[in-house]
């Protein structure tokens, strides 16, 4: 699925990263590792601190590499989630991973990307 919260800004997120395409790789790296099993709709749906924690890091992290739009989703998120009810939650995680998702592809084929011309 694409969309315009999946779109990643490498450019800007190089930025982040005073364009050392190396430190650069390693901040994506680090973002795979936290979120490519996406957010467990089990883990924050019964934990309102864990899952306040998981929406903020996603919401920094995801600024950091460059997907602006999902981080502020992720932070509208994080603002509303002691206001939603349990269905509003479950709904708003799963649109969250659809994205989420779309990203973590587009991280793995740009990392592919820098390994074959580094």
């Amino acid at each position: 699925m694409s969309s315009k919260l999946a779109k990643i800004d490498f450019n800007q997120g190089l930025r982040h990263c005073d364009g050392q395409q190396s430190l650069y790789r390693e901040v994506l790296i680090c973002y795979l590792d936290q979120f490519r099993p996406l957010l467990s709709d089990e883990l924050l749906l019964n934990d309102v601190e864990n899952a306040r924690l998981q929406l903020h890091t996603l919401k920094s992290l995801s600024a950091t590499i460059g997907a602006a739009d999902l981080s502020q989703l992720a932070a509208q998120l994080f603002k509303d989630w002691q206001q939603k009810d349990q269905q509003q939650r479950t709904e708003a995680i799963r649109q969250v991973n659809t994205h989420l998702e779309t990203v973590n592809g587009k991280i793995e084929s740009y990392c592919k990307e820098i390994v074959v011309n580094d």
